[in-house]
């Protein structure tokens, strides 16, 4: 589940204005190969337990190297911060993940637009937790799976246009006790056990290749 319909209607709107920007220019010579640098901003969705989704802004900085054409390990940092509307978890919290991933773009690099797909080992750190107006220890997930993909569109043979989606699933191992909703996963001395959690990214920016 994504945010809100007209936040997302207006990153839409951004990336349709941008796509007819670029359309009908000259292909371009894109880079896949060397560093990779990446800014970009959009939205994000993260629900815990059974509980529902909550939507936030989402920030978005990556750091990779091209490998080949194809193959490019990348480390990746987002973070957004959840005003909780319906769980008795927290009332507000910055969610991050931190991602070790590998895109992998498709072989013809003399075309202006190319998609990619996007896989990634993905830790959930949960930090500035705030319930009922006290700040709360944050806590730290298991590996989690992430996946989605992407388009590039070029500008110029090292600048970029980034759409990225992803999304994934994961557990929390151990988590304070009263960050938790009632009646969810087993607590134990203090903590919560097994908290499940998903996540939800959609974000706009640029990469460049240096």
């Amino acid at each position: 589940m994504l945010p809100s319909r007209s936040r997302f209607d207006r990153i839409l709107l951004a990336i349709l204005f941008c796509l007819v920007s670029v359309t009908g220019a000259s292909a371009q010579p894109a880079r896949t190969q060397g560093w990779l640098f990446g800014l970009g901003s959009g939205s994000m969705n993260a629900s815990f337990a059974d509980g529902p989704g909550d939507g936030a802004a989402l920030v978005d900085l990556r750091i990779g190297y091209g490998l080949n054409r194809i193959v490019a390990p990348y480390l990746g940092m987002a973070y957004g911060n959840i005003e909780s509307r319906g769980l008795d978890a927290f009332d507000n919290v910055t969610f991050g993940h931190l991602d070790l991933g590998v895109r992998l773009h498709l072989e013809d690099v003399r075309r202006r637009w190319v998609p990619y797909g996007d896989v990634a080992l993905t830790f959930w750190p949960v930090r500035d937790v705030l319930r009922n107006g006290k700040r709360t220890a944050g806590f730290t997930s298991a590996p989690a799976l992430s996946a989605g993909g992407g388009l590039a569109i070029y500008l110029s043979d090292s600048w970029a246009l980034d759409v990225n989606f992803k999304a994934g699933t994961g557990t929390f191992k151990a988590a304070p006790a009263g960050n938790t909703p009632a009646g969810g996963p087993s607590r134990r001395s203090g903590t919560v056990s097994d908290l499940d959690a998903r996540s939800v990214r959609l974000s706009v920016g640029v990469s460049w290749w240096p």
